[in-house]
């Protein structure tokens, strides 16, 4: 029963992956999100339903449009799978696999974890489509963060409105945004003293969504993070395009150097969802001041 309905939330992950990169590609150019069925770029031919399911029809298709044969960029099915993954681990951290599957209508805790769960993943499928998104383009529209801030909002008041006084509550939402505040500022001093150079604003917003999300602990650990995974992924890269000259590289563009530009938005992604499913607390700052 669970291997099912773990494969159903995997899919349903998948969709909205999918859903992800028409959002990725269409944001900013006027098309709507929800009208007008996709296209293929190389052929301008509108896409069959039976080609617009997610996983299913990039491997039946053999990565090629049913068209012009043209390669159907694997990035798009990479992501769909990714978003999937990612839907999995949102149950797992909401204990949706928890609960009893077998009367999921007469399981009073099943709704619970089911709208936890519901959260998780859009909170997920939003810090990819900032991590995408940044990759493609090297920015990070506010329109995303604010979305991400909504939906923190909402996840935290999941619990503090449940298990808190009103008054304490109030005081814990404000705790999260101080510690959101604390986490940017020092960025926004490096920001103003590089004048733009080695960290964009767009970053900095995104630490301040990331505290306001996480707190000052596990914000702070998710930014750590994102620094050393990505100062891993450059020096390896590097090496790499050493060895081999023509390789294709993720995450850069053009010769690959010490000096080349690197979307920070992947690398702080990729540690907001570590820091988050495993509670990490690197400098056990939760533990020194209880308070965070």
């Amino acid at each position: 029963m669970q291997f099912y309905f773990g494969v159903l939330i995997f899919l349903f992950g998948a969709a909205l992956g999918s859903f992800l990169m028409v959002i990725v590609n269409r944001y900013n150019t006027g098309l709507a999100f929800f009208k007008g069925r996709s296209i293929c770029f190389s052929c301008n031919v509108q896409l069959q339903k039976k080609d617009l399911f997610p996983l299913f029809s990039f491997v039946l298709l053999k990565g090629r449009c049913r068209h012009c044969k043209s390669k159907i960029p694997f990035q798009d099915f990479f992501f769909e799978v990714l978003m999937g993954a990612l839907s999995l681990l949102a149950a797992f951290k909401a204990g949706l696999f928890n609960t009893d599957l077998s009367s999921v209508f007469s399981d009073s805790y099943f709704l619970i974890h089911f709208l936890q769960y519901l959260l998780i993943t859009a909170i997920f499928a939003v810090i990819l489509l900032i991590a995408v998104y940044d990759l493609k383009h090297f920015i990070i529209p506010d329109s995303f963060l604010v979305s991400l801030f909504v939906l923190a909002f909402l996840y935290i008041s999941f619990f503090v409105f449940s298990d808190f006084s009103l008054i304490n509550a109030f005081f814990f939402i404000i705790k999260h945004l101080l510690s959101g505040v604390v986490l940017a500022l020092p960025f926004l001093l490096i920001f103003v003293i590089s004048k733009g150079r080695w960290l964009g604003f767009g970053d900095i917003k995104y630490m301040l969504v990331i505290g306001f999300f996480l707190g000052l602990a596990q914000g702070l650990s998710a930014i750590v993070l994102s620094f050393w995974i990505g100062a891993t992924f450059s020096l390896l890269a590097i090496l790499l395009k050493k060895i081999i000259p023509y390789i294709n590289l993720p995450l850069m563009r053009n010769n690959l150097t010490i000096k080349s530009e690197i979307p920070f938005g992947p690398f702080l992604s990729l540690g907001v969802i570590i820091s988050f499913y495993f509670n990490v607390d690197l400098f056990q700052i939760h533990s020194l001041f209880g308070f965070f």
